[in-house]
């Protein structure tokens, strides 16, 4: 395993990248299982927000898991994106 040494944070910036500029979308947005701390601080360090919460949104492993709504917007990823140029 490769965990911790940035290729979701590499991926989910050339995904961001092709659906802004390329797409031209306003919003991209994601859910994330709550229990999973390091797709979420991923998804932050990219720039995504906490929305919402979806309460007990899945059954895994015997019990239900909330679900985290995560969006970034365009004119967020540009001033990101700005600020590494």
């Amino acid at each position: 395993m490769v965990w911790g040494q940035g290729y979701a944070t590499e991926v989910t910036s050339v995904v961001l990248d092709f659906a802004f500029e390329r797409l031209n979308l306003h919003k991209v947005y994601l859910t994330v299982d709550a229990d999973n701390p390091g797709a979420i601080r991923s998804y932050e360090k990219a720039g995504f927000k906490k929305d919402g919460i979806l309460r007990d949104e899945v059954y895994k492993n015997g019990q239900y898991v909330d679900r985290i709504l995560m969006s970034i917007l365009k004119h967020e990823y540009l001033k990101l994106s700005n600020c590494f140029e």
